[in-house]
């Protein structure tokens, strides 16, 4: 029994099942699926977590239809090849005491992946267009609505078969029960629409073929968002009488609150919520929901502190309390808490890099700060290296932070040199810019990890090649890092600064600033942003297509909203020339025509950086082994550089 979190680590029941105690992992998308199943790369993902005291695993969602080759990773309870993965899944729950429950769903009309690049036909209640997806749906006949519950009902008994203790409808966030459910997408006058009552007969039929499909003892429960956040989004008096519907027809025997949908931009950005959005934020929801039903309930929404779902345990906001980052973040997030470990939890910085972001752009979900997740057949367990070795890391980014722990975890000797006052690098302008303060918690959790080590750690030490050869180290990793990329460009008389030296208030910035952002990253937004909120007139010239481009879309979505309420004007497809007194001169990108902004007071470069990596070949043949890692070799993002800093670690 944790002392510091007695309600998080006290036993619960649902439907009769013990659950060890209130933490669950959340289903999410892993990007881990072999061919519709849990494969190796799957079952070592979720095994890092159940080893780690979670009372409740709920899957990513399974699809009940076939996926016909569809190349987007998915799972599915269309057949029985689901079963043996989940059956492997199920005896190691057994084996740490760990409920596991199979989530199921239909995306209807929110339907964005194909088989062979052309465009399948999405289903829904009605044909009303989709705002995220651009999709016109085709409306479902009685027969095909039939042949849906059929086949949630089949998919339930299989993963029932499979030694799930429950299964966990999807019946919110934008996905076709949550599309019958709102009198705004399903406009039908037959017996499945056109009354409360019969829009919720889709729902009602799944819950009753999940029934009749296992035995009593199986838990069936739904996920469902009481706020969508959009026009054709359910409303959360809605929910609550869908809800007290359910409960009283005893259809359900929990309620997961979710808030958030997919019929649109802002609610798909609540899906995954950035750091610009509050921790917690579905725990009033749930509450709510809770005040109007007599089941217990669930409910997950950036939780990434156990304080937090202590809290909500406690007052009884839910019985149940999840999250999906926190435990990417870092597998052991219930036994540290369990053991009153808090402070060496790794926390979720919400940056949806490396987690949706992966998983969006067709890849495995991983983390910025943790990437052995994702990755647990390749690093989930670092042993002792067979021959220990002195090694040097020059660089105190995350980067180099990162190797220097990996290899002090296998038991080298390893000194870090850092040449500032502080270890972080760019992380720690990276957390001066609006609404990413948390972004700094990717240098605290690793300076508390370093900590931990044995790793000695050296600041306000500039180190040179002869240093480092008198030393003769076994091996050198060097992590130092980038410098601001200035433009080739004409810059006479101009007030001419970098973003770096704006966050540093090294300079003064007048009235009327013009960004020139190559990047397309969140710098350029970011500055635009801070000088907007301090009074400036903010024009943003983008060389991209959209403002944000190289950002994982619902941190971009947000950004979009801050930046057209501060008013910042957006400009695209822009080529920097140059700059005088009072003129930025651009380029587009497309036509080649000249753009001219006039009035300019101050000039913002954010072009990107410069690799220092004039140690790197100073040292190359004097060092018996020699690496580098993060911007020294190529200026990119935090995620390669801790990446990076892992392989190095590994393999030395």
């Amino acid at each position: 029994m944790s002392r510091q979190f007695p309600a998080l680590f006290s036993p619960f029941g649902i439907k009769g099942k013990r659950f060890k105690n209130r933490l669950f992992m959340a289903a999410h998308g892993t990007g881990l699926a072999e061919n519709g199943t849990i494969g190796d790369r799957g079952f070592a993902y979720y095994r890092a977590r159940v080893e780690a005291d979670v009372a409740l695993i709920v899957t990513e969602a399974h699809q009940v239809v076939p996926l016909d080759g569809q190349r987007y990773s998915q799972l599915s309870a269309a057949t029985d090849a689901c079963i043996p993965g989940l059956s492997r899944l199920a005896e190691l729950c057994r084996q740490h005491e760990c409920r596991f429950f199979g989530q199921l769903y239909h995306e209807g009309r929110a339907r964005a992946h194909s088989v062979d690049g052309s465009e399948d036909v999405a289903i829904a209640p009605s044909a009303v267009p989709d705002e995220r997806f651009h999709v016109m749906p085709q409306e479902m006949t009685v027969t095909m609505i039939e042949q849906v519950v059929s086949q949630f009902g089949q998919a339930a008994k299989r993963i029932a078969r499979a030694g799930a203790d429950g299964v966990e409808i999807l019946a919110g966030m934008g996905y076709l029960h949550a599309q019958f459910l709102s009198p705004r997408v399903n406009l039908r006058t037959d017996g499945y629409g056109g009354s409360p009552e019969a829009r919720l007969r889709f729902l009602r039929e799944t819950l009753l073929a999940t029934r009749r499909a296992t035995c009593d003892e199986f838990i069936i429960g739904i996920r469902i968002s009481t706020e969508e956040y959009d026009p054709d989004g359910l409303r959360p008096e809605e929910v609550l009488e869908i809800c007290r519907m359910l409960d009283r027809q005893g259809l359900i025997d929990y309620v997961n609150v979710a808030g958030a949908g997919n019929h649109g931009l802002l609610g798909a950005s609540y899906i995954v919520p950035p750091m610009f959005v509050d921790t917690g934020q579905t725990l009033s929801l749930a509450a709510t929901v809770g005040q109007a039903v007599s089941v217990p309930i669930l409910t997950a929404g950036r939780i990434n502190q156990p304080h937090e779902a202590e809290r909500a345990i406690e007052d009884g906001s839910a019985h149940m309390v999840g999250s999906a980052r926190a435990f990417i973040a870092d597998p052991m997030f219930a036994l540290k808490a369990k053991e009153d470990r808090s402070d060496d939890i790794r926390a979720c910085i919400a940056c949806n890099q490396a987690c949706i972001g992966h998983r969006h752009a067709g890849f495995a979900v991983s983390c910025i700060q943790h990437p052995e997740s994702g990755r647990e057949l390749e690093y989930g367990t670092q042993t002792v290296a067979t021959q220990l070795k002195d090694v040097m890391v020059i660089g105190g980014g995350p980067g180099g932070m990162k190797a220097a722990l990996i290899a002090a975890e296998r038991g080298h000797k390893v000194t870090l040199f850092e040449r500032a006052e502080r270890l972080g690098g760019q992380a720690l302008l990276a957390q001066m810019l609006p609404g990413r303060t948390e972004f700094g918690g990717l240098v605290t959790n690793l300076e508390r990890a370093l900590g931990h080590s044995n790793v000695s750690v050296q600041k306000n030490v500039t180190v040179r090649a002869d240093f480092i050869v008198a030393h003769s180290p076994d091996v050198v990793i060097v992590a130092t890092g980038a410098v601001p990329r200035s433009s080739g460009g004409e810059f006479e008389g101009a007030h001419a600064v970098t973003a770096w030296e704006v966050l540093q208030q090294q300079v003064n910035v007048g009235q009327s600033v013009v960004i020139a952002d190559w990047r397309c990253d969140w710098i350029g937004p970011g500055i635009a942003e801070l000088l907007a909120q301090q009074g400036c007139s903010v024009r943003l010239c983008v060389n991209g297509e959209m403002m944000g481009e190289k950002v994982q879309s619902y941190v971009r979505y947000h950004l979009a909203g801050r930046l057209h309420k501060l008013g910042v004007s957006v400009i695209p497809y822009m080529r920097l020339h140059g700059a005088d007194s009072d003129t930025a001169y651009f380029q587009h990108t497309i036509s080649g025509e000249a753009v001219l902004l006039e009035q300019v007071d101050t000039l913002v470069l954010s072009l990107g950086h410069n690799s220092q990596c004039e140690l790197h070949p100073a040292l190359s043949g004097k060092v018996q082994q020699l690496h580098a890692i993060g911007d020294c070799v190529s200026p990119r993002t935090a995620e390669e550089a801790v990446l990076e800093g892992l392989r190095v670690g590994s393999m030395i």
